[in-house]
């Protein structure tokens, strides 16, 4: 009974409007994301660029953060993200005021004159290099902001550098790029050939290349897949009330259990396969890639990322909306998880890289690289999604039980049968 439930649930969600709404904006994700990804070829020696990579060093994170706060002080305008959307800040006066004490403090500059000079000459000495190499340098694509390095004051200190940019994050209202979490992401240093050598040795060897795309595969679909799955239990859910069908349900003689978990594993189910079969795009290029290289790969990398990845994400969102909906007979769950999945991503966003994932219903990676970040962080991740899992089912036994008391007449804010059971109780 329950493997025929399952498959008549299957069908009517493949009838659903909404259901394919879901998957157009699974497949714009996935197309405007990774559409266009190319497979990191491995370095040659010679090569005049190997990439960056992130730096530590402090007096790189100094000079690239204090040349992004001249850069916006001069422009007397700052980029914050205080709750993950931008958001642009203009000073008052006193605050502008301080926020120029700061720089002059870092880095010795007590005008918007002075800072204006700084930027123009490092403008024109970009302008210069490129005429002389006939080409854009990079540090000149990636713009002031990132790339316009100022120097600090002689006796700044690392310590009161971190002192001062916390001091300008509040200001601002926090989420500027001043606050510690971005500050000591924001240097970048190019690698050496050794360097992206090894970096591809291990994603080719260690993460036998599908599981770093695997990864990022995963990150990217992970992001909608977080809100998504709420909008078709919602309307699974509130789709037999508006039929008026919710007394002829309640009087078959399938048992709670068996009505509610075909219907779950049903929208489980067709949601992971648009999934599944978006995966084999990049596993193509991925397995295209190594043939020619001679990369040994493995095939199931994307089933078991996103079976251990994205389902747990699938399973909670989509046993959220269905134990708010069978409980109010609204559809609350989709502003409940709408609010929820706000804050996750938000949260997630100073996890973006890998190999800090914490307890987010969202787990970011948005690279193929760090496999030792991801090794390093793996259970922490593993205790993450058999949380989510675990409490995806909890919820799913929840709205059973829920369901069956509503058969039963009770737990009724809309409907028939508590009317009826109400009216014999008068007489």
């Amino acid at each position: 009974m329950l493997g025929h439930l399952f498959v008549k649930e299957c069908k009517q969600t493949a009838k659903s409007l909404i259901y394919w709404l879901i998957v157009l904006i699974l497949v714009f994700d996935f197309s405007s994301q990774l559409g266009d990804m190319e497979i990191d070829r491995k370095p040659e020696p010679g090569q005049e660029d190997y990439g960056s990579r992130i730096s530590n060093d402090p007096e790189l994170i100094m000079k690239s953060t204090l040349g992004e706060l001249m850069e916006e002080y001069n422009r007397e305008s700052y980029t914050t993200y205080p709750i993950g959307f931008m958001k642009t800040v203009t000073l008052d006066q006193e605050d502008d005021r301080r926020i120029g004490e700061i720089l002059e403090e870092a880095t010795g500059i007590r005008s918007r004159e002075e800072a204006e000079k700084v930027i123009e000459a490092w403008y024109t000495a970009q302008s210069e290099a490129m005429n002389r190499n006939g080409k854009r340098e990079e540090s000149m694509a990636m713009g002031p902001m990132e790339a316009l390095q100022a120097e600090p004051s002689r006796n700044l200190t690392y310590e009161r550098f971190g002192e001062l940019m916390d001091e300008a994050d509040e200001i601002l209202g926090g989420g500027s790029d001043y606050s510690k979490e971005y500050r000591e992401n924001s240097a970048r240093e190019p690698m050496t050939y050794e360097e992206a050598l090894e970096e591809y040795d291990v994603l080719t060897e260690k993460d036998r290349l599908t599981g770093g795309y695997a990864r990022l595969f995963s990150d990217y679909m992970v992001i909608f897949l977080g809100i998504l799955p709420v909008f078709l239990a919602v309307t699974r859910g509130l789709r037999d009330r508006r039929a008026m069908m919710q007394e002829l349900i309640y009087t078959r003689e399938c048992s709670s259990f068996t009505i509610m978990a075909s219907r779950y594993l049903s929208m489980v189910g067709m949601l992971t396969v648009p999934v599944l079969v978006l995966s084999l795009l990049p596993l193509s290029k991925c397995m295209s890639y190594a043939q020619t290289a001679g990369i040994q790969t493995d095939l199931l990398a994307f089933v078991k990322y996103i079976a251990g990845w994205q389902l747990p994400t699938i399973m909670m969102v989509t046993a959220v909306g269905m134990f708010l909906t069978e409980l109010t007979d609204t559809a609350v769950a989709v502003l409940v998880q709408g609010a929820w999945w706000f804050v996750t991503i938000f949260a997630s966003q100073g996890r973006i890289g890998g190999g800090n994932y914490g307890w987010n219903l969202v787990p970011r990676h948005n690279t193929e690289w760090n496999w030792q970040g991801f090794h390093d962080g793996f259970p922490q991740l593993l205790a993450n999604r058999i949380f989510y899992a675990a409490g995806a089912l909890i919820l799913v036994v929840l709205t059973i039980l829920v369901y069956e008391q509503k058969r039963k007449g009770r737990f009724r804010i809309h409907g028939k049968i508590l009317g009826n059971r109400k009216s014999k109780s008068e007489v």
